[in-house]
């Protein structure tokens, strides 16, 4: 009894939950069926809404673009002077002529009459008037009822064959001359059976019929079907948005932003439109009926199948979550059951270690974290925030900050949003915290706030901002003080070397040659020394740049033969400077940077070798794989004091010697050895050192050059161009210089290419010369002058004097930014003091080139 009452009650659960299957089925069924109805029934009301606010909008612009077609048409003809000479003079006839012509070529914008009228008087109809029935009388009363400005009007009228509505526009007729107003030009359009009109509305807004209706008739109209033309039946399909056989649309015009009486009345076919929906409607009923058969074979398959197997995993799920009792799934004879049971048991099981875990996070954080509700009511705080915030009183001055700081986060995440990064100080410490609400049957339940303490952090960022300020500030006042100094230590700088370069024409003693050349290298090291300095700004600002160049790099040896054996011979230290290259050996690289390598190198040796012996050696290799490059080997050994082991490592950095005591008793700023490693790094190569201390030092340097096989000697003092042969007539050129020395030299250097040197001081000068004498054929421009500077001088007198005279820019910083500005302000040419006689002679071959050479063509 009692196993037959148990299968009983089994049964009925089947059927029950077999029957609610089937009832929810077919009530969703239901659901969906009326809610497609629904919507497509709104869809196809908000597309009738949205066709028809369309269509009225097109309408009303094709009707404004006609207007404003006419208006333009008018504005341009009231001001011919064909027409205002014709009205002056009241030929007729011309007039006509003119608007014949106007009409040919405009023949879509003509109106449909026009008139001009002078002081209250017809002066002129085209008499297209009278073919509407419109005498001239009636045109004067209409002139005269039309309000000033040059608006549309509106006007009724009757005329012999009977009531016409007028569009009518006047403008007035201007002597351009004298400004007179020689009368007023109107023009007219007849709305009544404007086919032209109703056929560009119809034209351009895609419908199938359109009236024009003015009050209570229609006026005009594309088509004579009479059930068309009433108003009534018009007025009640424009207000239905449903599907219907036509769809009207009705459009009030305005003119000039004004409402009038006149209407346009849009007429579409609906046919399609019903038809789909009939369509969609024959669907459905089949789709209902489908539906219809596939549930109630799934509630014979759901009650003799699945249920039994359906309510075994019930019951399993129901005992894990309310006992929350990780227990073992028994299994299922369907596979897919079966699986889903498994997936359960894994689920409740990783749910469980999860929830145990976040408790131990939660309890053992050392940050403090707190819950919240969605409503912003703290729910808990574990051990870390109660020891942080106090909570023991809920009044305390620091947990009411924190509340009233969360509060507003809490709520929107309450929404939706994860918040991380939001700071909140409190007392002396800071915290940053993160917010991430917590969904559970995708409902937000909870959020739940994690605090760090970033006190020191916040600290360290306001220390970092302010050091990264006076750091900027440092580079500026250090950039700023270079560029003066470049300037003040240049200036010298090219007197001696402007002079020994002049003398070099005057002397033919071939010893005095050689101790000339001496001095000339000698300024260059001393050149070299002061760029040492700027050098290591700009590689420290990162706008270093190799200059590549042909060069003799035999002339190396004897260079610092030259230079160093004076040196070394005062100190009784032997000198030794071998190479293997051959006379000459032409390479491309940067010259001025390998020099600047190799006498910082034998500087340092000398420098720091009190007796026995500094040995130069330079060779070149070929490169088996390259083709004309080869790698260029340079060798220093001394014999002097040595580096320790523990400073090798740092020697390469700026402003650090061998030891503390070397600056005292030798010397130098710690540079020379930083910059070569920056040059040397720069042109691709290495240098490797070699030390011990009291036994001298070894260093090596291998840079990657280019070899010039079978070119000429590009010696350091050989002039591109003869200096006698290079200009065919004496050029005007204007010096602008402050410094009597560097103008004497600039000023003997220019004389020998048989220029004519005008000098000037400063830029105030230079700009008074300009403007009474033109005829200067090169400006040689200083950079920091008086009052005035170079770059603002070059400025002016290419924007206010608008001169196109050649300007050739001088400056001593040898800052790339100073020749970016004045190429900017319009310089064509920039020279670095010293001024070499070389570098001015590439110059002028620059210029001839360039502007001489222009000249001849435009001549």
């Amino acid at each position: 009894m009692a196993s037959t009452q148990r299968k009983y009650s089994r049964r009925r659960l089947a059927s029950l939950i077999t029957r609610s299957i089937f009832i929810t089925i077919s009530i969703l069924t239901v659901i969906v069926l009326l809610q497609n109805y629904q919507v497509n029934q709104q869809v196809v009301a908000q597309e009738a809404a949205r066709s028809k606010l369309q269509t009225s909008s097109l309408v009303q612009q094709i009707f404004n673009y006609r207007l404003q077609s006419l208006e333009i048409q008018q504005d341009s003809y009231s001001r011919n002077n064909s027409l205002t000479s014709a009205v002056k003079s009241t030929e007729h006839n011309k007039i006509d002529g003119f608007f014949n012509g106007v009409d040919q070529v405009s023949p879509a914008v003509t109106p449909d009459f026009r008139f001009i009228i002078d002081n209250d008087k017809l002066l002129w109809d085209d008499a297209n008037s009278q073919f509407y029935g419109i005498d001239k009388q009636e045109l004067v009363s209409i002139s005269h009822h039309m309000s000033m400005g040059t608006s549309w009007h509106l006007e009724e009228v009757e005329s012999l064959m009977g009531g016409r509505y007028l569009l009518l526009r006047r403008t007035p007729i201007i002597d351009l001359d004298s400004g007179q107003v020689l009368g007023y030009i109107h023009i007219g359009i007849v709305l009544n059976s404007n086919f032209s009109l109703v056929s560009s509305l119809l034209k351009g807004s895609n419908v199938d019929h359109i009236l024009l209706a003015a009050k209570s008739h229609i006026i005009a109209a594309s088509t004579k079907n009479d059930d068309f033309r009433h108003l009534k039946w018009l007025d009640e399909y424009a207000s239905v948005l449903k599907n219907h056989e036509y769809m009207v649309s009705k459009t009030d015009l305005t003119i000039n932003g004004i409402s009038t009486y006149l209407s346009v009345y849009t007429i579409q076919n609906n046919a399609h439109i019903v038809t789909m929906m009939r369509s969609h409607y024959m669907w459905v009923i089949i789709a209902l009926v489908c539906i219809l058969i596939i549930a109630l074979f799934s509630r014979h398959w759901l009650g003799q199948r699945v249920s039994k197997e359906l309510l075994r995993l019930t019951n399993y799920t129901t005992v894990a979550a309310q006992k929350q009792k990780n227990s073992e799934f028994c299994g299922s004879s369907i596979e897919e059951f079966h699986q889903i049971g498994e997936s359960f048991q894994l689920a409740f099981q990783r749910l469980k270690e999860q929830e145990k875990l976040f408790v131990d996070l939660f309890n053992y954080s050392l940050s403090p974290i707190t819950l919240w509700d969605n409503k912003g009511k703290l729910i808990e705080m574990n051990p870390a925030a109660e020891r942080s915030f106090k909570t023991g009183n809920l009044d305390d001055n620091g947990f009411s900050v924190l509340v009233e700081k969360l509060i507003p986060q809490i709520h929107m995440c309450a929404h939706g949003a994860t918040i991380t990064g939001v700071t909140i100080p409190i007392g002396e410490t800071t915290y940053r915290w993160n917010l991430s609400p917590i969904v559970i049957d995708n409902e937000i339940r909870n959020i739940i706030a994690q605090g760090q303490d970033v006190t020191s952090f916040v600290e360290a960022q306001r220390q970092s901002a302010l050091a990264r300020e006076e750091a900027e500030e440092s580079a500026r006042v250090r950039a700023d003080f270079l560029a003066k100094m470049s300037h003040e230590l240049r200036t010298p700088l090219n007197g001696i070397l402007g002079i020994s370069q002049l003398l070099r024409d005057q002397i033919e003693d071939q010893t005095k040659l050689e101790h000339l050349d001496i001095l000339c290298h000698s300024g260059e090291h001393l050149l070299a020394v002061l760029n040492d300095i700027l050098d290591f700004s700009k590689i420290e600002q990162g706008k270093f740049q190799i200059q590549c160049s042909d060069f003799n790099l035999s002339e190396l040896v004897t260079t610092v033969d030259k230079i160093y054996r004076p040196l070394c011979d005062d100190k009784q230290v032997e000198l030794d400077v071998r190479s293997s290259l051959p006379e000459p050996f032409i390479v491309s690289s940067d010259q001025v940077r390998i020099n600047q390598i190799l006498f910082n190198l034998v500087s340092n040796a000398v420098k720091f070798t009190s007796q026995g012996k500094v040995s130069v050696f330079i060779e070149c290799q070929e490169d088996a794989e390259k083709a004309n490059f080869g790698m260029l080997r340079v060798l220093v050994k001394d014999s002097g004091i040595g580096i320790d082991y523990a400073r090798q490592e740092t020697i390469f950095e700026p402003f650090v010697q061998a030891e503390a005591t070397t600056t005292r008793e030798y010397g130098g700023s710690g540079l020379g050895l930083a910059i070569v490693k920056s040059l040397v790094d720069l042109l691709n190569g290495t240098i490797t050192l070699t030390s011990r201390p009291k036994h001298g030092a070894t260093f090596e340097v291998q840079l990657p050059i280019e070899l010039k096989p079978g070119a000429k000697d590009a010696g350091s003092f050989k002039l591109v161009s003869e200096p006698a042969l290079l200009f065919d007539r004496a050029l005007q050129v204007l010096l602008v210089e402050d410094n009597h020395t560097n103008a004497f030299i600039a000023k003997a250097f220019c004389e020998k290419y048989g220029m004519t040197v005008h000098w000037v001081q400063d830029g105030y000068n230079a700009i008074d010369y300009l403007k009474r004498d033109e005829n200067i054929d090169l400006i040689l421009m200083d950079n920091q002058l008086p009052q005035l500077g170079g770059i603002e001088t070059t400025k002016i007198i290419r924007d206010d004097l608008g001169l196109k005279i050649p300007i050739y820019a001088c400056t001593a910083d040898g800052m790339q930014d100073t020749k970016r500005a004045f190429l900017a302000v319009g310089a064509d040419y920039v020279l670095v003091k010293p001024i070499k006689e070389v570098a001015l002679n590439q110059a002028f071959v620059h210029y001839k080139q360039t502007f001489m050479q222009e000249s001849k063509v435009r001549h």
